[in-house]
């Protein structure tokens, strides 16, 4: 199967070799790379430029991740799509081993765990968390799984590139959480997913901000576009002949989401309406929602305790392994670094 890498890249001129370097050092490197410069300003597309074939470049002005990504799916040729960041790493042999994964088990989709890492040129890849989705898939729907208590990230996905193109894409009115609404349209497409385990992904942790931005403009809209997702997500569920509002953690999310916007002041009366109506699907007393917030809260401080595990237990993190470190240090390697995992 053809490969292609779509990368929005948007101000990333001194970050994107490295990611660049990453993907050309794959056993099997993908067939073409886009890089969707969406309005830089800071030379960001001729950097790409410079690497040459197969990296291709496509200009736009500034529209945002889903547009950017949507741009990358018009132009690329790639039976399968791996929409990956600008500045994150992939360890070598995951192409290879995802492609693998698809056509033996015939899924859709193959997801990688990953990892939060600060990248010094001293001291290596110095991971500041377990491996996230490490321990697979939830044994149970997805879709229920994704919108009560799973998460999950583009770059850690090779999709087959006809689903993508059945639904449409990436929304483009979202600035926040369309991933997510991306991978819960998949699922209702009937995605069939698969996991590969030995695989993983280096989420650049780092003081820079992603995409998104990370001011406290950016912080409200954030609670304002996590709170569309919701919405959007109920009404696509709906259409599909489930709702999610019988489930007490979409229920608990939805609260969650309808007391940080009126916490900050947020005036979307609309879509406040639209939170208390997921509420009301099936009315409990708020007081039960807070108790299993805490109750979670608590769990997760005695796992961070006790296995130093900080992540929401939605990522399902484990310890790196031998093999995956190993893999981060031959990514940072390939990426012209100091060679060392601490």
């Amino acid at each position: 199967m053809t490969l292609s890498v779509v990368i929005p890249a948007y101000n990333r001129a001194t970050l994107l070799p490295i990611t660049l370097r990453s993907l050309l050092a794959q056993d099997r490197v993908a067939d073409e790379i886009l890089v969707v410069d969406d309005g830089s300003s800071d030379g960001t597309a001729e950097v790409a430029e410079s690497f040459g074939s197969p990296v291709r470049v496509i200009r736009q002005c500034n529209q945002g991740p889903g547009a950017a990504r949507n741009r990358g799916l018009a132009e690329a040729r790639g039976e399968c799509i791996h929409f990956f960041d600008s500045d994150d790493l992939a360890m070598p042999g995951l192409h290879r081993a995802q492609l693998e994964a698809l056509e033996r088990e015939q899924a859709d989709l193959a997801y990688s765990p990953w990892v939060k890492a600060h990248l010094d040129p001293n001291r290596g890849v110095i991971p500041t968390n377990h491996a996230l989705q490490a321990s697979g898939l939830p044994q149970r729907s997805l879709v229920r799984a994704l919108l009560t208590d799973w998460s999950v990230v583009p770059i850690c996905c090779l999709v087959r590139r006809k689903l993508v193109e059945k639904i449409g894409g990436f929304p483009e009115s979202l600035h926040v959480a369309e991933d997510q609404l991306f991978f819960l349209r998949l699922l209702l497409a009937g995605c069939t997913c698969v996991h590969t385990p030995d695989t993983l992904v280096l989420y650049r942790d780092e003081s820079h901000s992603k995409l998104s931005g990370g001011n406290e403009a950016t912080r409200l809209r954030h609670l304002r576009e996590w709170a569309r997702f919701l919405v959007l997500a109920r009404q696509d569920c709906l259409a599909a002949g489930l709702d999610p509002a019988a489930w007490f953690g979409f229920r608990r999310r939805a609260l969650i989401a309808l007391q940080d916007m009126k916490a900050s002041g947020d005036s979307s009366a609309a879509l406040q309406e639209d939170l208390t109506d997921i509420l009301n699907a099936f009315p409990l007393p708020p007081a039960l929602y807070q108790l299993s917030r805490m109750l979670q809260q608590k769990g997760e401080g005695l796992t961070a305790r006790l296995f130093n595990r900080r992540a929401h237990r939605c990522f399902r993190s484990a310890p790196l392994t031998a093999a995956q470190r190993a893999g981060a240090t031959e990514a940072l390697a390939a990426a012209a670094m100091r060679t060392q995992v601490c």
